[in-house]
Parts: structure tokens; C-alpha cells; sequence
């Protein structure tokens, strides 16, 4: 009985109920082929109803939340740096690797710049933290200023230094910037000598780290019931004494809501041409894991995987999505900060003039850069700001558990301005696919990546265009090509002719010296990642013989 007596009757009720409820998803995802978004989202529901059940008392969830957390998060580093490798040599073009770079970073900070300006121009009319009392709690404070870093502390670690230890740190910065060198190395390399087998090495590896990702966001909608959960705990013990503040965290929701869908929205619809519900019909998943986990890193691979179903080509969204998991981040480098410095100005009755504005502008949108996409960001930049516009750092203390509620739809905000760029970058270079986006804008969401089989007989990612042509059943038939396409045959080029019937769910282009297969397969409407080469169990098989 003493051993008994120890076990917690309310933990082993809420253990149980959780069972229940991945047994639900379970059901609901296998017999009644319920779509992957529409689940993430009903499992985030069940996360918040256990959560008030109980009344909170849902801690000993917390065990299988971080397992989830660190699982994924343990893909991201390895994830990053052989998908910028891959997708840079793929592409091949320095001159095209500069367009999507540039444009990369040039909209992530417009997105941050956007949020900033949006939030400036509603807090300070409405003088938010007026007749607040801040408690000035300096013993706090000197942690939150030790979580800072001068300006060129900040710049020397956007600078590989330990490849293993950025590696293991997910680091994100030095980490891209090494791929980025070595994949240019390689490129450059290649012009001279052979460098397929270094090429291949790394599309293969980068297909296992995609498969080993797979895996994992496949417990996404598990784990959103758990991590539903535990925020909700969490965000509803610091709300019961956050009534003086609820201004603040209110603004904070409303104006990452409008960020993430509104902003996002038009920049969809009128910069990359893409249906707003349609995209963020696609990209739900996404943004719910990302509300629930606080963290733009953890979300990564599953921004990659969703941005592939609206036709985003898998260069630019190996690419761009990681990038915006260290720069913009409109909601926590751009929403909170802002709204901080307001609220503390209003708070302690400083008279700041238009030009002592700006200055906040400016500072905060440089402070995005190099902004570590994992919980606890928003206070750590709002901190950098503070101390760069020389705004008392203790003030932000009473902020702190407010900072830790909007962090839930600061990263939404921030997930959604990452792949709203990945799909503005890929249309602006050329690479959306557009068959795909009218797929997913009818409803089909069943795509499967692009194959492109090439002369070596190996299979690379690549946004295809889809024409008919007639295929076989396993393969290529041979009445279709008969050209340097097929390894080892050297008869004379063939055309590819429209018109021809194709095999239900697959199509084909030839482009060059290179075919490529697309699958549209109705098997299962959860999308494998962008690059990924297993299109199907049918269309997997399909190589030049």
C-alpha cells in the first residue's frame, strides 16, 4: 500500500483521458480519413477541454509534450544544413541562389517592419500602460539584461565557429551560413570537376532526414492534444492574476491574429497570387503547432512539409522557411517589443517625440535579426530594445508571464510570415507550381512531390509541370522516351506529345535532358515533406529504364 499510496489519482485520470483521446484521433484519422488540418486543430480543441476538465492540473502531461519537442527540434539543425546544401546545388545558378537570398531577407524584415509600424500606429494612439504602476523589481532585471549580448557580440555569433557545436546548439544563423559556403563551394567545384557523388550524398541524406521527419509530424495531432493542454494550464494560472494587465495582452492577441492572417492575407493575395484560405487552409497545421509549442524551430519541419501542398517550390521553402526562424519574426521581434516600450513609456509618463519613435522603429527591426526562433524570444528582444532606446529593464518584469501568454500567437504570427515569403520568393523566381496550388484550391489536397528522374538514374526534388503523356505502369514506357533521358540508352530524342492518356494520378514532362513525374495520389491526404522523394507506393518506382 505505501507504493500505492504515492501514485497521484488525478494524474493517472488525466493520463487515461489523454489515452482516450489519441485513441479518438486515431479512429478519426484511420476510419473516417479526417484531413491532417481539420485533425491538428480538433486536437488542439481536446488539448484545451482536458485541460479546463481538470482544471489545470495537467503537469504530469508535460513529459510527453517535451519528448515531442525535442524530438522534432533534434531534426532541425541537421534539417537545415543539407536542404540549403541540396536545394543550392540543385538550383545550381549562383546568380539564381542570390535572387531567392536576397529576396528572402528583404521580405522577412518587410513583414517585421510591417508589424512594427502596425503596432506603433494602434498603441499609441489608444496610450496603452497609461495609468499602469509598474513594479521596478531590479533583481530580475539583471537576468533579463544577462540574456542580452552587445552589438557585436550579437554580430560575432551570426558566425560559424564550431560547426559540431552549432550543430548540436541549433544555432540557426552559423548554420545556414556554412551550408550556404559549403553548397557554393560545390557548385563551384563542379564547373571543373564531377561532384555528383558529393551532390547525391546529400539529396540521399537529406531524403532519410525528410523520412525521419515524417515520422515525427505524424504525432503532431498526439501532441497538440498534450502541448493544448499544458499551455492552457499554464496561460490560464498567469491570466487569474494578470486582470491589471490585461490591456496589454489582449492588444498583443488581437494584433498577432491580424498580423498572421490579415497582413499575411493580402501579401498572398496581391504579392504572390496565391488564394489567402487556400494557402492557409494548407499551412494550418503549421500555425497550430506553433501555438501551442512556442517555438518557430520546432514548427520548422512541418512549415517545409505544409508548404508543398500549395505548390511552393522546394528550393526556395528549404530555403527561405529556415531563415525565417532567425530573421523578421513580426510577432515576437516586432508585435511585443513595440507593445512593451509603449505601454512602459505610457506607464512611467515619458514624453517621446516622433523622432524618438522612429529610432524604436529602427532598433527593433535590426533586433529581429539573428532572433532565436524558440520560447522565451519575445522578452529577450523586448529586453534588447529596452537597453538599446535606454528604457529600465526592470519594468519588463511584471511583463514576463504576459509575454509568455502572447507567445502563443506572436509564433503563429511569426510561422506565418516565414512561409508567406517562401510562397511570395517562389512566385517572384519562377518556381511555384502551379498545378499544385489548383489542386489544393479545388480541394485535392493529396499532392506528392515532384520526382525528377535524371540521367544517373538517381531522383532529385523539383516543381513540376504537369503534361500528359502516357506512362506505364511501373515505369516509363518506352513509346514515350527514347533519348539520353534513360541511363545508358543513346537512341534519338523523342518528343513528348500532349494528348496522350495518362495513368490515373500521375503526370509527366520532359524539360531538357530530364524527366519529371508528378503523383496526385488520393491515397492519403497528409503531405510528405517539400524535396521528399517517395511520392507513392505506385509513382516511387517510376525511373528511366
Amino acid at each position: 500500500m505505501g507504493a500505492l499510496s504515492n501514485i497521484d489519482p488525478t494524474a493517472v485520470a488525466v493520463w487515461a483521458s489523454a489515452v482516450v483521446l489519441f485513441a479518438l484521433i486515431a479512429v478519426l484519422r484511420a476510419v473516417f480519413k479526417l484531413n491532417f488540418s481539420l485533425l491538428t486543430v480538433l486536437a488542439l480543441g481536446l488539448g484545451i477541454a482536458l485541460s479546463l476538465v481538470f482544471d489545470g492540473q495537467v503537469d504530469s502531461l508535460n513529459l510527453l509534450g517535451n519528448i515531442y519537442i525535442n524530438l522534432i527540434t533534434a531534426l532541425v539543425a541537421p534539417l537545415i544544413f543539407v536542404s540549403i546544401i541540396s536545394s543550392i546545388t540543385y538550383v545550381g545558378s549562383l546568380k539564381k541562389l542570390r535572387s531567392i537570398g536576397l529576396r528572402s531577407v528583404g521580405w522577412l524584415l518587410l513583414t517585421n517592419l510591417i508589424a512594427i509600424v502596425m503596432t506603433l500606429g494602434v498603441a499609441i494612439p489608444l496610450r496603452i500602460g497609461s495609468g499602469v504602476k509598474l513594479v521596478d523589481d531590479e533583481s530580475t532585471a539583471g537576468f533579463l539584461t544577462s540574456q542580452t549580448a552587445p552589438l557585436d557580440q550579437v554580430i560575432l555569433n551570426f558566425f560559424p565557429k564550431n560547426i559540431v557545436g552549432d550543430l548540436s546548439g541549433n544555432r540557426v544563423v552559423p548554420i545556414i551560413i556554412t551550408a550556404t559556403v559549403l553548397a557554393v563551394a560545390i557548385v563551384s567545384v563542379g564547373r571543373q570537376k564531377d561532384v555528383s557523388v558529393v551532390k547525391r550524398f546529400f539529396e540521399q541524406t537529406k531524403d532519410v532526414i525528410y523520412k525521419a521527419v515524417g515520422y515525427v509530424v505524424e504525432l503532431t495531432p498526439y501532441a497538440v492534444v498534450v502541448l493544448g493542454a499544458t499551455s492552457t494550464a499554464a496561460t490560464t494560472s498567469k491570466a487569474d492574476a494578470l486582470l491589471a494587465l490585461l490591456s496589454i495582452l489582449v492588444l498583443g492577441f488581437v494584433l498577432n491574429i491580424i498580423q498572421a492572417f490579415v497582413v499575411n492575407g493580402l501579401l498572398l493575395k496581391f504579392v504572390a497570387h496565391v488564394p489567402p484560405l487556400t494557402f492557409f487552409k494548407a499551412v494550418l497545421p503549421a500555425q497550430t503547432t506553433a501555438f501551442a509549442t512556442q517555438s518557430s524551430v520546432a514548427t520548422l519541419p512541418l512549415s517545409i512539409r505544409q508548404l508543398g501542398t500549395v505548390g511552393v517550390g522546394s528550393d526556395v521553402a528549404n530555403f527561405t522557411t529556415p531563415i525565417g526562424t532567425t530573421i523578421g519574426m513580426p510577432g515576437c521581434a516586432g508585435v511585443w517589443p513595440m507593445l512593451s516600450a509603449v505601454f512602459t513609456i505610457n506607464a512611467l509618463g515619458l514624453g517621446y517625440s516622433p523622432v524618438s519613435y522612429v529610432a524604436l522603429a529602427v532598433i527593433g527591426l535590426l533586433s529581429s535579426i539573428g532572433t532565436a526562433g524558440v520560447p522565451g524570444t519575445a522578452i529577450v528582444t523586448a529586453t534588447t530594445v529596452f537597453t538599446a532606446v535606454g528604457l529600465p529593464v526592470q519594468l519588463l518584469v511584471p511583463l514576463v508571464p504576459v509575454s509568455n501568454i502572447v507567445g502563443m500567437p506572436s509564433t503563429m504570427a511569426n510561422v506565418s510570415a516565414a512561409v508567406t515569403c517562401a510562397a511570395i520568393v517562389s512566385r517572384q523566381t519562377g518556381e511555384f507550381n502551379e498545378g499544385v496550388l489548383d489542386s489544393a484550391r479545388a480541394g485535392r489536397h493529396r499532392h506528392r512531390a515532384g520526382v525528377v528522374v535524371s540521367p544517373a538514374g538517381g531522383a532529385v526534388a523539383a516543381p513540376v509541370v504537369p503534361v500528359a503523356a502516357p506512362l506505364g505502369v511501373v515505369g516509363v514506357a518506352a513509346s514515350v522516351v527514347a533519348s539520353p533521358v534513360a541511363a545508358g540508352v543513346g537512341a534519338a530524342h523523342k518528343p513528348v506529345q500532349q494528348g496522350f492518356a495518362v495513368t490515373p494520378g500521375l503526370s509527366l514532362t520532359l524539360h531538357q535532358s530530364t524527366l519529371r513525374v508528378q503523383a496526385d495520389d488520393d491515397a492519403d491526404d497528409a503531405p510528405v515533406p517539400v524535396g521528399a522523394c517517395g511520392i507513392s507506393a505506385h509513382a516511387a518506382t517510376a525511373k528511366a529504364a
